[in-house]
């Protein structure tokens, strides 16, 4: 059972871990994608598929300021998945989703745009939108969004940084394995059920 406000589509947590910061030439080097339930919860009835090593096609571009990041080097990554090989993966989890016709994925993730142009790159155009929801739902944008409501009112903003690290702080989430694909996407799901308490009064 998803919300009513997903208008029967699943919303689904994603985070990626990249070689950089450039789409279309930095790949996907890990990834999970975590359906959740109505109380923002993994859901029980869809698994969640977790990709922990992908080999790019182009291990030479890895950033040492990315790797240095999420701590994911090159000569980890060997005997990891292809590119092509993970893509498959995904295609055939997302397949056993069964979702009803027309229905897709809602993305949440913590700044969906970087995980929306690697997604992109990495499936292709027409599979991503066969895919993913046009609305998702972003705890930075969120985030962003509190902060500036308080400054329309005069008021202080609550949130002093919002990265995810600050934010699960700020909320007393466990993050104890940061820019691990998986545990990112657990914890972006429990920041986005605080956001809403805290919104919520």
């Amino acid at each position: 059972m998803s919300l009513l406000s997903m208008n029967g589509n699943l919303l689904c947590t994603v985070d990626v871990e990249t070689t950089g910061t450039l789409s279309g030439y930095h790949e996907i080097i890990q990834a999970a994608f975590v359906p959740l339930d109505q109380n923002f919860e993994p859901h029980p009835d869809f698994k969640f598929l977790y990709l922990p090593g992908i080999m790019p096609d182009h291990p030479e571009r890895m950033d040492k300021e990315a790797e240095s990041k999420h701590g994911i080097s090159v000569e980890s990554l060997e005997g990891c998945v292809s590119e092509s090989r993970a893509v498959e993966l995904f295609e055939e989890w997302y397949q056993r989703l069964g979702l009803p016709f027309g229905k897709r994925l809602v993305p949440l993730a913590h700044n969906w745009a970087f995980e929306r142009a690697f997604l992109i790159h990495w499936l292709g155009m027409d599979s991503f939108n066969d895919k993913w929801y046009i609305h998702p739902r972003d705890t930075f944008a969120v985030a962003s969004y509190i902060n500036d409501l308080y400054a329309w009112n005069n008021r202080k903003h609550p949130f002093h940084a919002i990265g995810l690290g600050p934010m699960c702080k700020r909320f007393d989430i466990d993050l104890d394995n940061a820019h691990d694909a998986l545990a990112d996407c657990l914890a972006t799901a429990k920041l986005y059920a605080a956001l809403m308490r805290f919104l919520a009064g």
